[in-house]
């Protein structure tokens, strides 16, 4: 039968043979946030571990105080590695640095050396003796100043720890709650248990129990790493991935108190505040003090703009509110977005916009006038030449029509709203009288049939495709179908016979992009593919037999708000 002695032997290398085995899982994921400094924690308690079931075995005083030296090795690497694997493992890496793992390592340097000399002074102990327990080589003695300080030391450290610990378990839900509190406990138990070896308290006072309950710490810590995969599923994946996303999110983000006070901005803020991301000064200042035009009362876009030495830069800044679990205004998050490129592409198109509708349509129409009274003048020979400037002049003045059918497009804030489909087609019928007054469209629709879709966007869409069919057709009326889906869609089909789309100018269009090999003849297309994509459609193009095309706008079944029977073909 073993004695209590053995037993205790027997504890004290259970919990370094646990703290090896979950040490050496550990190194080997050591590329994971805090494995390392794990596997470091876990190097300490095996050699404190295993030094006391040694040291638990020599009764010979001064032989059992020279072993106090190996045993003041683990727990000097305990502490620190314990913070710095909660560091690690709660996503706050970039705080351990050489100089934290130097300040914590000077009071267990000093506590070694003070007890490789302890017989010559009394800093640590006096009074050294063996007070065998269950037949163990327990020892009592006197504590001295530093053996109180470098037990407060560690306690401070292990306290830490735990707190960056018990984070996750608080913020991070059920996800990470059972992993951390395996942790927390498992270090709770050995904390409670070197209090009480700390000040001998009973039972057995003698009896250090914390590299014996470390046996527990090892095993819950197996647990964690084991059963919820402690290496790979981390709260530092996530502190850092909020991190990263915050980093790499392209906007500059600066975040402020109650009273307009940065706390923390990203680098894309730097160029906005006029400062780089490491200028602690930066802290505690008003945001005023670097964005004047900023207001944060109001939730809605600000432009600002800025001159610095990269140039003029112009921002759209957006303010939110930080609230607490109350729902009360902690600070403000205010978001910077460097809008300079896209104005300067907006002032481009307005001025190209103006040109087009105004400048260009205005001054066709004199061409035009005057190509219809030359023509009126000039014999049989010259009149084909003045014909195709009238033909060619009309072509350009449809243009200009068509820049402000993209403004339509582009601009349209009204929104989606009920439109019935008769609208719709009453819209285009009246464009067709207007434009083209010798030719028809015949429309078959629904009488009821109302849909939900931004309005002027849609009617942009429907007289593009209708104007296309007009134009190329050879002759016979442009048929506009409007027919529900089987699944509840609303399909709108414009066909033609005219000679078909050609192919170079459809590969445009569904490339969505221009070439020098690859371009179409106008916008038009081009209105009809943005307009469909803004309302959600889907575009298709189908060749006619024996000539002519079919467009297709397909609405969602979300857009239909009631439908009916389908009315007879009206003009």
């Amino acid at each position: 039968m073993l004695t209590g002695g053995a037993v205790v032997v027997f504890l004290a290398l259970l919990a370094g043979g646990t703290a090896i085995a979950v040490g050496t899982y550990a190194w080997q994921n050591r590329g994971e946030p805090g494995a390392a400094s794990f596997a470091a924690l876990m190097a300490g308690v095996a050699v404190w571990s295993v030094s006391y079931a040694v040291a638990l075995s020599v009764f010979d005083p001064g032989a059992r105080e020279l072993l106090e030296v190996p045993l003041e090795v683990g727990k000097a690497i305990v502490a620190p590695a314990w913070l710095l694997f909660a560091l690690g493992y709660t996503g706050r890496g970039e705080y351990v640095s050489r100089r934290l793992i130097v300040a914590l390592a000077v009071v267990p340097a000093v506590t070694m050396a003070l007890v490789a000399t302890a017989p010559a002074h009394g800093l640590m102990w006096t009074d050294y003796r063996v007070a065998p327990t269950f037949g163990a080589a327990t020892v009592v003695f006197d504590p001295g100043v530093w053996f109180y300080v470098h037990a407060a030391f560690g306690w401070a450290v292990i306290g830490a720890g735990m707190v960056f610990l018990l984070e996750p378990v608080l913020s991070y839900g059920a996800l990470y709650r059972d992993q951390g509190i395996a942790l927390i406990v498992g270090a709770a138990v050995s904390f409670v248990a070197h209090v009480k070896a700390t000040f001998f308290l009973p039972p057995v006072p003698a009896l250090d129990l914390t590299p014996l309950t470390l046996a527990i710490t090892g095993v819950l810590f197996g647990f964690a790493l084991f059963r919820f995969e402690l290496q790979g599923l981390l709260p530092a994946t996530q502190v850092l991935g909020r991190r990263a996303a915050i980093e790499d999110v392209g906007v500059g983000l600066v975040v402020v108190n109650a009273e307009g006070l940065v706390i923390e901005f990203n680098a894309a803020a730097g160029p906005v505040l006029g400062v780089t991301e490491a200028d602690s000064a930066v802290a505690g200042t008003h945001v005023g003090e670097f964005v004047p035009d900023v207001d944060l009362s109001t939730d809605a876009p600000q432009r600002i703009e800025q001159t610095d030495d990269s140039g003029y830069r112009v921002y759209e800044a957006t303010v939110s509110d930080i609230g607490d679990h109350h729902d009360r205004a902690v600070g403000y998050t205010v978001t910077f977005a460097d809008v300079t490129d896209r104005e300067a592409r907006r002032q481009r198109l307005e001025v190209l916009n103006r040109v087009l509708r105004h400048n260009l349509r205005n001054d066709m129409t004199v061409v035009v006038g005057n190509a219809d009274l030359l023509a009126e003048r000039v014999d049989e020979d010259d009149e084909p030449l003045a014909d195709a400037i009238r033909r060619r002049g009309r072509a350009l003045q449809r243009l200009g029509e068509k820049a402000r059918d993209v403004e339509t497009v582009l601009d349209d804030a009204d929104g989606a709203r009920e439109v019935p489909v008769t609208d719709l087609c009453r819209n285009v019928v009246r464009r067709t009288r207007e434009a083209y007054p010798e030719r028809t469209v015949a429309i078959d629709a629904p009488d009821d049939l109302v849909v939900t879709v931004r309005e002027q966007v849609l009617r942009v869409v429907l007289w593009n495709l209708v104007e296309n069919a007009l134009e190329h057709g050879d002759g016979a009326a442009v048929r506009l179908t409007i027919r529900r889906e089987d699944d509840g869609g609303v399909r709108f089909v414009v066909a033609d016979d005219g000679p078909g789309i050609p192919d170079a100018e459809l590969e445009s269009i569904r490339a969505g992009t221009e070439t020098a090999l690859s371009h179409g003849s106008g916008l038009g297309l081009w209105v009809v593919r943005w307009g469909t994509r803004l309302i959600g459609a889907e575009l298709s193009f189908a060749d006619r037999d024996p000539t002519g095309t079919t467009v297709t706008v397909t609405l969602p079944p979300s857009a239909v708000v009631d439908g009916g029977a389908t009315a007879g073909a009206t003009d």
